[in-house]
Protein backbone atom coordinates (compact mmCIF):
# COMPACT_ATOMS: atom_id res chain seq x y z
CA UNK A 1 0.00 0.00 0.00
CA UNK A 2 1.04 3.41 -0.95
CA UNK A 3 2.75 5.22 2.20
CA UNK A 4 1.19 9.34 2.30
CA UNK A 5 4.44 10.80 2.79
CA UNK A 6 7.36 8.61 0.78
CA UNK A 7 10.28 10.37 0.32
CA UNK A 8 8.65 14.18 1.53
CA UNK A 9 10.89 15.63 4.33
CA UNK A 10 9.03 17.20 7.24
CA UNK A 11 10.02 19.62 9.86
CA UNK A 12 8.97 18.98 13.23
CA UNK A 13 10.04 20.98 16.07
CA UNK A 14 10.07 19.87 19.72
CA UNK A 15 10.03 16.06 18.91
CA UNK A 16 12.23 14.45 21.24
CA UNK A 17 9.00 13.60 23.45
CA UNK A 18 5.23 14.26 23.99
CA UNK A 19 3.31 15.49 20.65
CA UNK A 20 6.08 15.81 18.46
CA UNK A 21 7.84 12.57 18.74
CA UNK A 22 4.55 10.90 18.41
CA UNK A 23 4.18 13.13 15.07
CA UNK A 24 7.45 12.51 13.91
CA UNK A 25 7.22 8.98 13.86
CA UNK A 26 4.15 8.27 12.64
CA UNK A 27 5.57 10.42 9.52
CA UNK A 28 7.95 7.77 9.26
CA UNK A 29 5.90 5.09 9.42
CA UNK A 30 4.60 6.86 6.03
CA UNK A 31 7.32 6.98 4.50
CA UNK A 32 8.74 10.58 5.25
CA UNK A 33 12.10 11.62 5.65
CA UNK A 34 12.38 13.31 9.26
CA UNK A 35 14.21 16.27 10.39
CA UNK A 36 13.44 17.61 14.12
CA UNK A 37 14.67 19.07 16.87
CA UNK A 38 14.26 19.60 20.77
CA UNK A 39 15.76 19.62 24.33
CA UNK A 40 16.01 15.81 25.30
CA UNK A 41 18.74 13.57 24.41
CA UNK A 42 17.20 10.50 25.38
CA UNK A 43 13.90 11.23 22.67
CA UNK A 44 16.37 12.43 20.44
CA UNK A 45 18.38 9.24 20.76
CA UNK A 46 15.31 6.71 20.72
CA UNK A 47 13.75 8.69 17.56
CA UNK A 48 17.17 8.70 15.51
CA UNK A 49 16.94 4.87 16.14
CA UNK A 50 13.31 4.40 15.20
CA UNK A 51 14.78 5.05 11.39
CA UNK A 52 18.16 5.48 11.10
CA UNK A 53 18.44 6.70 7.18
CA UNK A 54 15.23 8.71 7.64
CA UNK A 55 16.51 11.13 10.37
CA UNK A 56 18.06 13.99 11.05
CA UNK A 57 18.46 15.22 14.63
CA UNK A 58 19.22 19.24 14.92
CA UNK A 59 20.55 20.34 18.12
CA UNK A 60 19.19 23.95 18.23
CA UNK A 61 17.04 26.19 21.06
CA UNK A 62 14.49 27.69 18.56
CA UNK A 63 14.39 30.69 21.10
CA UNK A 64 17.11 31.75 19.55
CA UNK A 65 16.59 33.23 16.29
CA UNK A 66 19.41 32.18 14.62
CA UNK A 67 18.66 28.60 15.00
CA UNK A 68 15.19 28.93 12.91
CA UNK A 69 16.95 29.59 10.07
CA UNK A 70 19.63 26.96 11.12
CA UNK A 71 16.82 24.16 11.53
CA UNK A 72 15.34 24.86 7.80
CA UNK A 73 19.07 24.85 6.45
CA UNK A 74 19.74 21.50 7.92
CA UNK A 75 16.93 20.41 6.07
CA UNK A 76 17.77 21.26 2.84
CA UNK A 77 21.48 20.22 3.34
CA UNK A 78 20.23 17.06 3.85
CA UNK A 79 17.24 16.06 1.49
CA UNK A 80 17.64 19.66 -1.06
CA UNK A 81 13.50 20.88 -0.20
CA UNK A 82 11.06 20.88 2.21
CA UNK A 83 7.48 19.61 1.92
CA UNK A 84 5.82 19.82 5.50
CA UNK A 85 6.44 21.87 8.65
CA UNK A 86 5.27 21.39 11.78
CA UNK A 87 5.51 23.64 14.47
CA UNK A 88 5.06 22.11 17.83
CA UNK A 89 7.79 23.44 20.04
CA UNK A 90 6.72 25.44 22.98
CA UNK A 91 6.82 26.21 26.26
CA UNK A 92 4.17 26.17 28.70
CA UNK A 93 5.46 27.38 31.72
CA UNK A 94 2.53 28.69 34.15
CA UNK A 95 2.11 32.22 35.54
CA UNK A 96 -0.46 34.91 36.68
CA UNK A 97 0.22 38.33 35.46
CA UNK A 98 1.64 39.26 39.15
CA UNK A 99 4.68 36.23 37.78
CA UNK A 100 4.40 37.44 34.04
CA UNK A 101 7.79 40.08 33.66
CA UNK A 102 9.15 40.83 30.84
CA UNK A 103 11.51 38.33 30.47
CA UNK A 104 9.12 35.80 31.24
CA UNK A 105 6.48 36.76 28.70
CA UNK A 106 9.24 37.22 26.01
CA UNK A 107 10.77 33.84 26.47
CA UNK A 108 7.21 32.59 26.12
CA UNK A 109 6.44 34.60 22.72
CA UNK A 110 10.17 34.03 21.52
CA UNK A 111 9.53 29.80 21.23
CA UNK A 112 5.71 30.02 20.81
CA UNK A 113 5.25 32.70 18.03
CA UNK A 114 8.35 34.07 16.76
CA UNK A 115 9.97 30.38 15.42
CA UNK A 116 7.56 29.36 14.16
CA UNK A 117 7.20 32.76 12.16
CA UNK A 118 11.41 32.49 11.18
CA UNK A 119 11.09 29.10 10.77
CA UNK A 120 8.41 29.53 8.16
CA UNK A 121 10.20 32.69 6.38
CA UNK A 122 13.11 30.89 6.15
CA UNK A 123 11.63 28.44 4.73
CA UNK A 124 9.10 30.08 2.61
CA UNK A 125 11.23 30.94 -0.86
CA UNK A 126 11.97 26.55 -0.96
CA UNK A 127 8.28 26.13 -0.68
CA UNK A 128 7.28 27.88 -3.36
CA UNK A 129 9.55 26.19 -5.74
CA UNK A 130 8.47 22.97 -4.55
CA UNK A 131 6.58 21.21 -7.49
CA UNK A 132 3.94 20.43 -4.74
CA UNK A 133 3.69 23.24 -2.78
CA UNK A 134 4.10 22.49 1.16
CA UNK A 135 2.04 22.59 4.20
CA UNK A 136 2.53 24.05 7.52
CA UNK A 137 0.44 22.79 10.60
CA UNK A 138 0.87 24.67 13.59
CA UNK A 139 0.36 23.08 17.01
CA UNK A 140 -2.15 25.64 18.87
CA UNK A 141 -3.96 25.15 21.95
CA UNK A 142 -7.32 25.84 23.64
CA UNK A 143 -5.76 28.31 25.63
CA UNK A 144 -6.21 30.53 22.63
CA UNK A 145 -9.79 31.64 23.11
CA UNK A 146 -9.25 32.46 26.94
CA UNK A 147 -7.24 30.26 29.15
CA UNK A 148 -6.51 29.57 32.21
CA UNK A 149 -5.69 32.37 34.90
CA UNK A 150 -1.94 30.88 35.26
CA UNK A 151 -1.07 30.53 31.53
CA UNK A 152 -1.49 34.11 31.13
CA UNK A 153 1.44 34.13 28.45
CA UNK A 154 0.86 30.99 27.39
CA UNK A 155 -2.56 31.31 26.19
CA UNK A 156 -1.76 34.94 24.40
CA UNK A 157 0.89 33.15 22.42
CA UNK A 158 -1.49 30.56 21.16
CA UNK A 159 -3.82 33.32 20.45
CA UNK A 160 -1.09 34.86 18.27
CA UNK A 161 -0.12 31.85 16.79
CA UNK A 162 -3.53 31.46 15.36
CA UNK A 163 -3.90 34.36 14.00
CA UNK A 164 -0.43 34.24 12.81
CA UNK A 165 -1.54 30.50 10.81
CA UNK A 166 -4.59 32.56 9.29
CA UNK A 167 -2.87 35.10 8.02
CA UNK A 168 0.00 33.69 6.97
CA UNK A 169 -2.73 30.96 4.69
CA UNK A 170 -4.55 34.04 3.70
CA UNK A 171 -1.16 35.88 2.07
CA UNK A 172 -0.14 32.95 0.72
CA UNK A 173 -3.51 31.09 -0.65
CA UNK A 174 -1.98 31.51 -4.93
CA UNK A 175 1.00 29.99 -3.96
CA UNK A 176 0.02 26.17 -3.24
CA UNK A 177 1.30 26.18 0.40
CA UNK A 178 -1.11 25.14 2.87
CA UNK A 179 -1.02 26.40 6.74
CA UNK A 180 -3.01 25.01 9.59
CA UNK A 181 -3.36 25.62 13.22
CA UNK A 182 -4.42 22.69 15.52
CA UNK A 183 -6.18 24.00 18.55
CA UNK A 184 -5.02 21.09 21.62
CA UNK A 185 -7.40 20.33 24.18
CA UNK A 186 -6.39 18.58 27.32
CA UNK A 187 -3.53 15.56 26.16
CA UNK A 188 -2.00 13.07 28.27
CA UNK A 189 1.64 13.36 27.88
CA UNK A 190 4.81 13.17 29.89
CA UNK A 191 5.01 16.84 30.29
CA UNK A 192 1.34 17.51 31.66
CA UNK A 193 1.85 14.66 33.49
CA UNK A 194 4.83 15.69 35.63
CA UNK A 195 2.93 19.06 35.98
CA UNK A 196 -0.79 17.35 37.31
CA UNK A 197 1.32 15.17 39.44
CA UNK A 198 3.17 17.95 41.25
CA UNK A 199 -0.38 20.08 40.77
CA UNK A 200 -2.83 17.45 42.33
CA UNK A 201 -0.26 15.19 44.22
CA UNK A 202 -1.86 12.11 42.61
CA UNK A 203 -0.40 9.92 40.05
CA UNK A 204 -3.67 8.71 38.91
CA UNK A 205 -5.16 12.46 37.99
CA UNK A 206 -5.68 11.35 34.32
CA UNK A 207 -8.15 8.43 35.25
CA UNK A 208 -10.51 10.70 37.24
CA UNK A 209 -9.98 13.59 34.19
CA UNK A 210 -10.61 11.29 31.25
CA UNK A 211 -13.71 10.11 33.26
CA UNK A 212 -15.10 13.73 32.56
CA UNK A 213 -14.91 12.70 28.71
CA UNK A 214 -16.92 10.80 25.60
CA UNK A 215 -14.32 8.47 25.17
CA UNK A 216 -13.62 7.68 29.13
CA UNK A 217 -9.71 9.06 28.60
CA UNK A 218 -8.18 12.03 27.90
CA UNK A 219 -6.49 12.70 24.37
CA UNK A 220 -3.44 11.15 23.64
CA UNK A 221 -0.06 11.92 21.77
CA UNK A 222 -1.10 9.68 18.83
CA UNK A 223 -4.61 11.16 18.56
CA UNK A 224 -3.24 14.14 17.75
CA UNK A 225 -0.41 12.78 15.58
CA UNK A 226 -3.02 11.64 13.28
CA UNK A 227 -4.77 14.94 12.86
CA UNK A 228 -1.63 16.50 12.15
CA UNK A 229 -0.69 13.80 9.24
CA UNK A 230 -4.46 14.38 7.91
CA UNK A 231 -4.09 17.77 7.63
CA UNK A 232 -0.67 17.40 6.05
CA UNK A 233 -1.93 15.17 3.58
CA UNK A 234 -3.64 15.45 -0.09
CA UNK A 235 -6.55 14.27 1.93
CA UNK A 236 -6.89 17.45 3.34
CA UNK A 237 -6.01 19.49 0.02
CA UNK A 238 -9.07 21.50 0.05
CA UNK A 239 -8.57 23.38 3.41
CA UNK A 240 -6.05 26.09 4.23
CA UNK A 241 -6.21 28.44 7.40
CA UNK A 242 -7.96 26.17 9.20
CA UNK A 243 -8.02 26.63 12.91
CA UNK A 244 -9.20 23.30 14.58
CA UNK A 245 -9.91 22.50 17.83
CA UNK A 246 -8.76 19.27 18.77
CA UNK A 247 -11.25 17.91 22.02
CA UNK A 248 -14.02 16.18 22.98
CA UNK A 249 -16.00 18.77 24.46
CA UNK A 250 -17.14 22.14 23.46
CA UNK A 251 -15.59 25.03 24.88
Amino acid sequence: MQRRFEQQVVLVSGATSGIGAATARQFLDEGAHVVFCGLEAEGANALCAYAPERTTYVDVDLREPQNCTAFVDAALARWGHIDVIVNNAASVARGRIEQTDAVFFDGMMALNVRAPLLIVRHALPFLRTNPTGGVIVNIGSLNAYVGAPDLLAYATSKGALMTLTRNLAAAHRHEHIRFHCLNIGWTHTDGEDRIQQQLQGRPDWHVAAGKTRPTGVLLRPTDIAAAVLFYASPAAAAFSGAAVDLEQMPI
